[in-house]
């Protein structure tokens, strides 16, 4: 039986409100990931899927509309969202961190300032640190 001492303890992320999908969905669109992958077959590109950040929302997998620019993948939210990966912050968990403000910039959300890409990096490995266990924290 585990005890106290033995256990480790996990990452505990929040739930994803259903409203920050409404929101992702009005402002930049929220395909399937069947329909983006239909997309990018049609522009002779069918590997790119495989750097898209997907949504697990119920049963279906999704991916937000803020990845794209001009119909292909904006490099900055991918370079975010691979930094994203290797702090194992959930794919769903990111998405919502893109779009929510920032406390220490004026509010601004991550999607609006892409551009600011050292402020960026470090906002997501403090969020990433806030739910880290804290055995694990340096």
């Amino acid at each position: 039986m585990p005890t106290a001492s033995n256990v480790k303890a996990e990452r505990f992320w929040p739930a994803v409100p259903e409203h920050i999908w409404d929101s992702i969905r009005e402002e930049f669109t929220l395909p399937t990931a069947a329909d983006l992958e239909t997309h990018f077959q049609s522009l002779g590109d069918p590997e790119a899927m495989r750097r898209a950040v997907r949504v697990f929302i119920g049963v279906e997998t999704f991916c937000p509309g803020f990845q794209l620019k001009d119909g292909h993948f904006h490099e900055p939210v991918l370079r975010l969202f691979d930094q994203a990966m290797s702090l194992k912050i959930p794919h769903n968990v990111f998405a919502a961190w893109m779009v929510s403000p920032l406390p220490a910039e004026s509010r601004s959300r991550p999607v609006d300032i892409l551009g600011r890409r050292t402020l960026l990096q470090s906002s997501l490995v403090a969020f990433g640190d806030r739910y880290r266990p804290a055995e694990k924290r340096s």
